[in-house]
């Protein structure tokens, strides 16, 4: 649970989604949640019939907790960490192989790292040309590779679905 929360600590998360995630049955989903927003490490709100959480990164426990999920998690989980923190990262995706990584970003390019992945950038704008050029590169990207961030509310996402691709969360992504 801290894992999937703790890494892409910024969104706002519904119970379903970090079921999902964990694989955990929702009640032990939901009771997990409730222990942590009672202890101050995550905000709750209501919007209907569905509550989201949301960390509390300003929680004195938030980047303790973060660094001891960081040290634990392998290298790709790293990456999404790194990623998930830096504005200029809209899609990040790692290779079926999981030794290299494809990062689109906006504005200033992102120096992202991770042991024993090599880590290429692309602009949004020069994606979205191979995208609707149909690359076969950046279309093997899409088909066999998994996505590390699971920001499905990007702009970018409604692309590459109308590209007619569909790719796959990676394990533990909410």
């Amino acid at each position: 649970m801290l894992q999937a929360l703790l890494l892409d600590p910024v969104p706002s998360y519904y119970q379903r989604q970090l079921e999902s995630a964990t694989g955990l049955p929702l009640r032990a989903v939901q009771r997990e949640l409730d222990r942590l927003a009672k202890a101050g490490l995550l905000f709750r709100r209501a919007e209907g019939n569905r509550v989201y959480y949301q960390v509390n990164m300003e929680s004195p426990m938030f980047p303790e907790l973060r660094g001891l999920v960081l040290k634990s998690v392998p290298p790709a989980m790293r990456l999404r960490g790194e990623a998930a923190l830096d504005p200029a990262v809209r899609l990040c995706l790692l290779s079926p192989a999981r030794d290299r990584a494809l990062v689109v970003h906006q504005g200033r390019r992102p120096s992202l790292k991770a042991e024993g992945i090599t880590v290429e950038c692309l602009t949004m704008e020069l994606f979205l040309a191979a995208l609707a050029g149909g690359e076969v590169g950046l279309a093997r990207w899409l088909n066999e590779g998994t996505d590390l961030l699971g920001r499905r509310e990007d702009v970018l996402w409604r692309h590459i679905e109308t590209a007619g691709h569909t790719v796959r969360k990676e394990h533990g992504v909410p």
